[in-house]
């Protein structure tokens, strides 16, 4: 029995990674597709975070991909994927921020 691969590059024949990596990013581009949408019907700041953040969401397994091909190293692959991380994360808490706080402020001003 041949235990799941833990690593490894596409060159390597890890086609279980990669079949996760091109699902993820499929889920991603339809995720991103969709809030890009919203964002365009509702015209809103935090429409425009979200939209973003699934941005940064659908990016990271374009870099998995880019890694797995060895155009991007095995360091950068890391700093990029986290550096991503904390930009949804951040972009979330803003939308959210935004949309509790500041639209509220509004609304009450009458603007």
């Amino acid at each position: 029995m041949k235990p799941l691969s833990i690593g490894g590059h596409l060159g390597a024949g890890s086609w279980d990674i990669a079949a996760v990596v091109v699902l993820s990013a499929v889920a991603g581009a339809v995720l991103c597709g969709l809030a890009l949408v919203a964002y365009r019907q509702r015209r809103t700041r935090p429409y425009l975070l979200i939209a973003l953040a699934l941005t940064a969401l659908f990016a990271r397994p374009l870099i998995a991909l880019l890694s797995g091909f060895s155009l991007v190293s095995g360091p950068t692959h890391h700093f990029l994927e986290h550096a991503l991380d904390t930009l949804f994360v951040v972009l979330v808490l803003g939308a959210v921020y935004y949309a509790r706080t500041v639209e509220k402020r509004l609304d009450e001003e009458g603007l």
